[in-house]
C-alpha cells in the first residue's frame, strides 16, 4: 500500500506533502488520523501509508528529519538575508510611489471637478444638470 502512495523521497504521491511534514504529528499521541486528514486534506489511506513509510524507514527518516531541523535552526545564510532586505526596500519604494500616484490623481480629479463646476456658473451641480435646466427653461 505505501509503495504506491509514497514515493522514494517520502512524498505523498500527487501532493507536496512529505512524511517529514507529518512526522511531528506521528510523534504526538494526541494527533489523530482524522485530524491529519482534515489538516492536510489527505485520505486515511495516505496517512496510513505515510505512517508505514516512517515505521519501515525509521533510521533514515529520523536522520533526515534531524538535518531538516538543523537547517531550520541555522536560519538563512547572509546573502539570502541581504536579498530579502533589498526586496523589502524595493517593495516599500513601490508602495510609496503608488501612494504618491494615487494622491496626485485624486488632486487632479478634484481640480478638474472644481474647474468644471466653475465654468458653468454653478458650484452645486455638475455640468449635465445645468444643461438639463437650461434646456427646460428654453422649452426644448
Amino acid at each position: 500500500m505505501s509503495n504506491e502512495l509514497i514515493d522514494n523521497l517520502g512524498e505523498i504521491v500527487a501532493t507536496r506533502i512529505t512524511v517529514y511534514n507529518l512526522l511531528p504529528y506521528f510523534l504526538d499521541p494526541t494527533a489523530t488520523e482524522a485530524y491529519l486528514c482534515r489538516l492536510y486534506e489527505l485520505t486515511p489511506e495516505q496517512v496510513a501509508a505515510a505512517r508505514a513509510f516512517v515505521l519501515n524507514n525509521l533510521d533514515t527518516v529520523l536522520a533526515q528529519h534531524l538535518k531538516i531541523e538543523e537547517r531550520i535552526a541555522a536560519g538563512n545564510p547572509p546573502q539570502v538575508i541581504e536579498q530579502a532586505k533589498k526586496t523589502h526596500a524595493a517593495f516599500v519604494g513601490f508602495q510609496k510611489w503608488l501612494d504618491e500616484r494615487h494622491q496626485a490623481e485624486t488632486r487632479t480629479r478634484a481640480r478638474e471637478s472644481s474647474s468644471e463646476l466653475g465654468q458653468n456658473g454653478s458650484e452645486c451641480f455638475p455640468t449635465w444638470f445645468n444643461e438639463r435646466e437650461s434646456h427646460a427653461a428654453e422649452g426644448t
